[in-house]
């Protein structure tokens, strides 16, 4: 008899199993494949055999970028707030020290941030000149 778990298939783009879904979502809550594999109760060869399959793959792609987009919205919310931390310590009425870490740090990272758009920019155009 044929496991129920392992034939119905789910409706999507890519047609895999329960089983498989359960696996996409334990590799990418967990930090290692190993870790994803005992959770999901299923072995390591099986998921290295999925993972050669195309739409497993894109199907574990999309997933990680998801989780990745929700993350770093999330960040753009903390940073914003962080600036405006900032931002509040350099007024008048504080301390001297506090108002100067408060502009290092913005300053700082207001460079960090231009430096990493700037590679951004440029691997999107394939420009192979380099800043000096």
């Amino acid at each position: 008899m044929t496991n129920p778990n392992e034939t119905e298939r789910l409706n999507g783009p890519e047609t895999l199993t329960r089983r498989q879904r359960v696996v996409l979502l334990h590799l990418i809550t967990t930090p290692s494949l190993e870790e994803g594999c005992r959770k999901a109760r299923v072995s390591k060869t099986t998921v290295y055999a999925w993972l050669k399959e195309p739409g497993f793959q894109a199907e574990l792609k999309r997933l990680r970028q998801t989780l990745l987009d929700e993350a770093f919205d999330r960040l753009k919310v903390g940073i914003t707030q962080a600036v405006d931390k900032l931002l509040s310590l350099l007024e008048a009425d504080r301390q001297p020290g506090i108002q100067l870490r408060a502009a290092q740090t913005l300053l700082d990272q207001g460079i960090k941030a231009v430096e990493l758009q700037d590679l951004v920019m440029r691997s999107r155009f394939r420009c192979p000149i380099a800043l000096k």
